[in-house]
């Protein structure tokens, strides 16, 4: 392969993974877990503090009691995207941001969420496919939306601890 090709190709794969988190995120957001399931191996490990570390089935039946079940609208925004392809094209990693926002209309309760993604992605068959994904948390806004005004909390006090402030 020459070097335009490997270049061509690597950039390719980038534009894979990128639709597929792309997939990933909008599957949430539509609640629809077909779509998630197919964004991941069969083997793949999530880990989600303080959700926990599951695999897939795992992520689809805590997704379905937090999320499916509920009238709770999720928004999430992946940004900032840094793609590594290995050599041979056959695996990735890559980092992402994310930005998140969820609303629950029975209790006017809002979170507004940042957190890395570090992800590990297999180029399989069917095309690039999730086989890790671990969430970082960074920052944490919970609110409720009432009447004439919005009370929020600010929660980093984790945030601020693994960075060594007090």
């Amino acid at each position: 392969m020459s070097d335009l090709e490997a270049r061509l190709a690597r950039l390719e794969a980038e534009s894979d993974i990128r639709r597929l988190k792309a997939r990933y995120l909008n599957a949430c957001d539509a609640k629809d877990v077909a779509a998630i399931r197919a964004c991941f191996t069969e083997d793949a490990v999530l880990d989600f503090p303080p959700i926990g570390e599951f695999g897939l089935d795992g992520l689809i039946d805590v997704f379905t009691q937090m999320a499916v079940n509920t009238p709770i609208i999720d928004v999430h925004q992946g940004h900032n995207a840094e793609i590594d392809v290995s050599s041979d094209g056959a695996e990735a990693s890559a980092l992402w941001n994310l930005g998140y926002a969820t609303y629950d209309p029975r209790t006017k309760g809002f979170r507004l969420l940042t957190s890395f993604y570090n992800d590990r992605y297999r180029r399989t068959p069917q095309g690039w496919r999730i086989c890790y994904s671990q969430s970082q948390p960074r920052t944490v806004v919970d609110g409720v939306l009432a009447e004439g005004s919005v009370n929020a909390s600010w929660t980093l006090e984790d945030n601020l601890k693994e960075n060594g402030v007090d």
